[in-house]
C-alpha cells in the first residue's frame, strides 16, 4: 500500500477521510500554473512540504509533479480554446510558455492535434 496525503492542517477534512495529494495539487495548480512561478518547489511549499516529500507523494499515487501540471495545463488550454475568442498566443503567454511554437508542440503531444485544429473541433457552442 502507498503512502496517502493526508491534507494540510488548516484545511481540515474529516478524520476518516484520506485525500490523495493529487486531488489538492490540482486544485492549487488551477490558480498557481497562471502566476508568474510554478515551480514544483514553490508549489511543495503551499502544501509545508518538501519538494522530495511532494514528490514521494505523488509517486505513491503514480504520478509526476510535471505529469499533474501538464494535465491542469491542457485542461485549462482546452478550456480557453472552447470558451473564448482569446488568440493562440494570448492563451500561451497565459499558460507560461516562451512562445507559440512551444506551446503548440505541447498541445499536439496532449491532445494529437494543433490548438487550432482542436478549437474548430470544440468551438464549446460559440459561432465560427
Amino acid at each position: 500500500m502507498g503512502m496517502v496525503y493526508a491534507g494540510r492542517a488548516d484545511k481540515p477534512h474529516p478524520a476518516d477521510a484520506i485525500v490523495p495529494l493529487t486531488e489538492d495539487l490540482r486544485r492549487v495548480l488551477r490558480t498557481e500554473l497562471l502566476r508568474d512561478s510554478c515551480s514544483a518547489a514553490a508549489v511543495a511549499c503551499l502544501f509545508s512540504m518538501h519538494r522530495r516529500t511532494m514528490n514521494r507523494h505523488l509517486h505513491a499515487e503514480g504520478l509526476s509533479f510535471r505529469q499533474v501540471a501538464n494535465q491542469i495545463r491542457f485542461e485549462i488550454a482546452c478550456e480557453l480554446l472552447a470558451n473564448t475568442d482569446m488568440e493562440l498566443g494570448q492563451i500561451a503567454a497565459a499558460l507560461r510558455y516562451s512562445e507559440l511554437s512551444a506551446f503548440t508542440r505541447a498541445f499536439r503531444r496532449w491532445s494529437g492535434q494543433t490548438p487550432s485544429a482542436w478549437r474548430n473541433d470544440h468551438l464549446g457552442g460559440r459561432e465560427a
